[in-house]
């Protein structure tokens, strides 16, 4: 899974190394019965997003695993939010072996993530899966929306198994009192992400029986969410959940890979060190590199231009 050194993308001088152009697609719909509307869904491709995270930050299978489901996570629930959220960001602060888990999805389909041991490498489980669940472990799930006005709506549940779907499923039944299935899943190759997304389906009030019935007849049939997708991406996987129902896409947009750091922000961020704590980070000839933790790209400083005007 490396793909060579551990060292992460470099731009010096502030000029970010590109990433690819290649885009997933989040697409928003309704499905129902007899002309009826019973759900609300959203489906998001981020293999593209996803690989660019594996590449930037040399993530082992696990890792570019639970950040690719994260990212997915983020892009479904921003999607779907009930008021309107320029940005939203994912945590999950396990005490597993990975650490921290970080993924943020704006308005405009950017997507960016981070996780506290890139590296991490656990036995498979029995079943030949990736432990995901032990590597994140047990602790909370964080969701912290931003809204138009600037201000900050944070919500958070305990993790319910670090398996990251029926973790997203569990915070939208405890804080948003939504009904709702959450499927995500990456399935990681040799060469890297193959793919990656997911769907998360509501039921809205009101949703006849036979519409329960038939979504979890649907849900039962699916044996394995990256499975499902390597037959044919989040379009296979919504195609098997929403079999039976009349559906209908009403909104789609692209999303990627695409970090908002900047050498303004990094630059003004190390320049409120004390004289003693930039010296300790500082190089044999006063430079000062900075490394953007969610997309790996190295910012250098010269002494001058950290020095208070």
């Amino acid at each position: 899974m490396s793909g060579g050194g551990r060292s992460a993308p470099g731009a010096r001088g502030g000029t970010p190394r590109p990433t690819r152009s290649a885009e997933g697609t989040l697409e928003l719909g309704v499905a129902g019965h007899d002309g009826g509307i019973d759900l609300r869904w959203a489906a998001v491709d981020v293999a593209a997003a996803a690989e660019e995270a594996r590449r930037r930050h040399d993530l082992s299978p696990i890792a570019a695993t639970a950040l690719g489901r994260a990212l997915a996570g983020a892009a479904l629930l921003r999607a779907l939010a009930t008021r309107a959220c320029p940005r939203l960001t994912l945590t999950l602060d396990g005490d597993g072996a990975l650490g921290r888990v970080v993924a943020e999805a704006d308005a405009a389909g950017n997507l960016r993530g981070m996780v506290g041991d890139p590296y991490v490498d656990l036995p498979p489980r029995e079943d030949g899966k990736l432990p995901i669940g032990e590597a994140v472990g047990k602790g909370r799930l964080r969701v912290v929306r931003e809204l138009p006005d600037g201000s900050l709506a944070e919500s958070q549940v305990a993790l319910a198994t670090g398996e990251i779907g029926l973790d997203l499923a569990h915070f939208l039944e405890q804080s948003e009192q939504t009904a709702s299935a959450v499927l995500v899943g990456v399935l990681v190759g040799p060469e890297g992400v193959r793919t990656a997304g997911g769907l998360i389906v509501e039921l809205l009030p009101g949703a006849g029986e036979h519409a329960v019935r038939q979504l979890e007849a649907n849900l039962a049939g699916v044996d394995s969410v990256s499975r499902q997708l390597g037959r044919g991406g989040p379009d296979a996987l919504a195609a098997l959940i929403l079999s039976g129902f009349a559906s209908e896409v009403r909104e789609r947009s692209g999303v990627r890979f695409r970090c908002r750091c900047s050498r303004e922000v990094l630059g003004a961020r190390l320049a409120t060190l004390s004289p003693e704590d930039r010296a300790e980070v500082a190089g044999a000839d006063g430079t000062v590199e900075a490394q953007c933790a969610f997309c790996g790209v190295r910012y250098l400083f010269a002494p001058e231009e950290l020095s208070p005007s």
